[in-house]
């Protein structure tokens, strides 16, 4: 029997109550942990984007609307990966072009294509590099690809080994340059 003129916490039975009580215990856990995970979120966004989300209930609201602003819906997202598989398909180096520039325009198509859950095999990375190099650089890869097995070799080994090469051309032009020049003066 109740006496009904006492304070609710008072008349919930005591099985209730303890029922309650682990239940708001484990209620509390996940409104911790889920305001834990927004923090964590809030301090690794800027500002601007911080403003954007800081409006979301849940740090799964928080994430989701993350995803779709960046990556896309499934149609976009797709039409990303269609564009960067192209960009990689169709990747060249201009003649001009240094080897630093060259693989910074190719690490971005990597990197892009891996923040969308795609990508292709390190060993297609060195051979397509390879590929594209301009005509003057035939030499040099004739070079690497009978002296280095490109199944194991990494794309920065690769792009150190160009490297060194390039300095050897710079030099070997303004060499051949002085030389016209003195031919001319004659």
């Amino acid at each position: 029997m109740m006496i009904t003129n006492l304070p609710l916490e008072i008349r919930i039975p005591l099985r209730k109550k303890s029922f309650l009580m682990k239940n708001m215990k484990s209620l509390m856990k996940m409104i911790s942990k889920n305001d834990e995970a927004k923090m964590v979120l809030y301090n690794a966004l800027p500002k601007k984007e911080y403003e954007r989300i800081f409006i979301r209930k849940t740090a799964k609201d928080v994430s989701n609307s993350l995803i779709i602003t960046h990556q896309g819906n499934k149609q976009v997202k797709d039409n990303k990966i269609d564009l960067f598989v192209q960009k990689y398909e169709e990747f060249f180096i201009f003649d001009d072009e240094t080897i630093d520039c060259a693989s910074a325009r190719f690490n971005n198509i990597i990197t892009s294509l891996k923040a969308l859950d795609e990508s292709f095999s390190s060993r297609n990375h060195v051979r397509k590099f390879l590929r594209a190099l301009p005509t003057k650089w035939r030499p040099k890869v004739m070079a690497i690809e009978e002296s280095k097995d490109l199944s194991t070799l990494p794309l920065d080994e690769l792009i150190g080994n160009l490297k060194v090469y390039e300095v050897v051309l710079e030099k070997d032009s303004k060499a051949s340059k002085i030389k016209k020049k003195k031919n001319t003066n004659l």
